[in-house]
């Protein structure tokens, strides 16, 4: 079970404990019984922290590598508005999703990954059988080959740790992940979810529709995609609504959708419902992506093998004439 799965199991166990009325430290002391290793460790200092005095809010608020932004920000709303157990339920189900949807991608991914290490170390094989490299030149086409993998991964998480301080950086980021073929399809709907889900969360725990719309713009995930919902802020402040801010290069679909909640006045019940067919889609696209990306390394190991092939028939047939 992954991180993501035993946090979305303990906050489900922590909405149902809360929902038959079993008291917060009664409750905190219940998961710590059933957690082990760092989140056992970061739940027990929680317990101590509210049993000082301190909020819950204020507790997870000292334990940001555990607890994500939209985690705080959704216990902070339930606490305040007295609906915690819904907070922590609606959080549980947010990261099953994602630990969902990450399973999916890595598991997509592994054998492709095998491939082109297996193809690193055979594809220059061919060369060195054939006396066209010697063994260090072999070690060094090794690495060049494998530097096609390693590098965009280690690119990747350099901005993904430095990023939050150079914004120009996340934002190229961002929008290059986004022209990804089917995989930035499915980080866009991602995103949207997201956005929604935090911002029908918030609604719905009684957070002023401003903040909602700061609150869920700030966990949206991508600088791109939360650009189109900017204007939502700026909107609601003006006393208008704020789908009237919503960049119309959304889905037309979603916009309809977010307008009618508030013209209905069940704004969050139709943010939930963007939610689920934005999350939706995005689960095909990845589903999509691993399942063609594998097909894409495959091919382009083919090919590689096919020249090799090739350059070697080619090499042994100039042999047998140099012969003649």
């Amino acid at each position: 079970m992954g991180a993501r799965s035993r946090l979305a199991q303990t906050y489900y166990d922590m909405a149902t404990l809360l929902e038959a009325g079993v008291p917060i430290l009664r409750s905190l002391d219940i998961l710590i019984e059933g957690r082990q290793g760092a989140l056992k460790h970061t739940f027990a200092q929680v317990r101590e922290s509210v049993s000082k005095g301190s909020s819950l809010s204020e507790s997870v608020d000292m334990h940001p590598r555990i607890f994500r932004e939209m985690d705080r920000m959704l216990i902070q709303a339930g606490e305040t508005s007295g609906s915690l157990d819904d907070s922590f339920k609606m959080l549980s189900q947010w990261h099953e999703f994602v630990h969902k949807i990450t399973w999916r991608v890595l598991s997509g991914l592994a054998y492709p990954v095998f491939c082109v290490h297996a193809a690193a170390f055979l594809l220059p094989a061919l060369a060195l059988v054939l006396g066209k490299i010697s063994f260090g030149g072999y070690f060094v086409r090794v690495l060049q080959i494998l530097s096609l993998l390693y590098v965009p991964v280690a690119i990747v998480i350099a901005t993904m740790y430095f990023g939050p301080r150079a914004s120009s950086l996340r934002r190229s980021f961002d929008w290059l992940v986004l022209k990804i073929p089917v995989f930035g399809q499915a980080v866009y709907h991602l995103c949207v979810s997201r956005y929604a889900k935090a911002f029908g969360m918030l609604y719905k725990a009684g957070v002023p529709i401003t903040e909602c719309t700061e609150r869920a713009n700030r966990v949206t995930g991508n600088m791109i995609v939360a650009g189109l919902f900017a204007g939502a802020t700026i909107s609601v402040r003006e006393g208008s609504m704020a789908s009237n801010g919503f960049s119309p290069r959304l889905p037309a679909e979603y916009r309809d959708l977010w307008r009618i909640g508030e013209e209905t006045g069940e704004l969050d019940k139709m943010a939930a419902k963007v939610a689920e067919i934005s999350a939706d889609r995005a689960d095909l696209f990845f589903t999509a992506f691993a399942s063609g990306f594998p097909k894409v390394v495959y091919f382009t190991i083919m090919i590689f093998m096919a020249i090799m092939v090739i350059y070697m028939w080619s090499h042994m047939y100039d042999n047998l004439l140099e012969g003649f």
